[in-house]
């Protein structure tokens, strides 16, 4: 699954707006995937569009940064709707200024996307697949986990997160939280609402259109044999 289109319209996205968050999963995550792609995809050779924004470096550096808040050690790094990897170059650099190194890996649903996400980081190109955030089977376990919840109905939001909690996230990870503002949706506090949601949260930052948080993981109890 990808980020959520955030702004020109189009035929897709119209059509996707026009479905509405109450619409069958399944209808519902093709017309986000197709809306998605029409949005990233109408620049090529834009990395800022081809991720989501399209008003160049400055505004994305000052909306994306605050993300290397959440990460305070080395650690493998997956970001769940990846779109074309700028985010996970960008954030690389940005920790390596703080003397911290990440590995990344990516998700997203728009297959276009994956490749060319796989194309700015050769060395790591495995570590890039096709895949919905929402019924993902991870290969592995990650040190971070970032998500977006808008990529999902509000109803949803909070299953997302416990899926991806539980299934993607390494013991004594961290799971890093987003919301990115869009069309005419308010603000979400997103350390209140992970609250509201029985999380307990270990940190949060903001910058202009974006709120995160971050859930550190506890470790798994394993499993011991009973002496007989």
């Amino acid at each position: 699954m990808g980020a959520r289109p955030v702004s020109a319209r189009g035929s897709a996205l119209e059509r996707f707006e026009r479905l509405g968050s109450d619409a069958p999963r399944g209808e519902y995550f093709e017309a986000l995937r197709a809306a998605v792609a029409e949005h990233y995809l109408a620049e090529p050779g834009n990395p800022y569009r081809e991720s989501g924004r399209s008003s160049g470096a400055a505004r994305w550096e000052e909306t994306r940064r605050c993300i290397a808040e959440a990460v305070d050690r080395d650690g493998h790094f997956m970001d769940v709707g990846c779109a074309n990897g700028l985010l996970l170059e960008t954030l690389a650099r940005w920790c390596l200024d703080k003397g911290i190194s990440i590995t990344p890996y990516g998700l997203d649903f728009v297959p276009e996307l994956v490749s060319l996400a796989r194309a700015r980081h050769p060395a790591q190109r495995d570590s890039f697949e096709v895949a919905n955030a929402w019924d993902w089977e991870p290969r592995r376990r990650y040190d971070y986990v970032r998500i977006s919840i808008e990529i999902v109905p509000a109803a949803d939001r909070a299953e997302l997160v416990r899926r991806v909690q539980a299934r993607a996230v390494a013991d004594a990870g961290r799971l890093i939280v987003c919301h990115y503002r869009s069309g005419g949706e308010a603000a979400v506090d997103v350390a209140a609402w992970l609250s509201e949601i029985g999380q307990r949260v270990a940190g949060a930052a903001r910058a202009p259109g974006v709120e995160l948080a971050w859930i550190d993981h506890e470790r798994r109890e394993r499993e011991v044999c009973p002496s007989k």
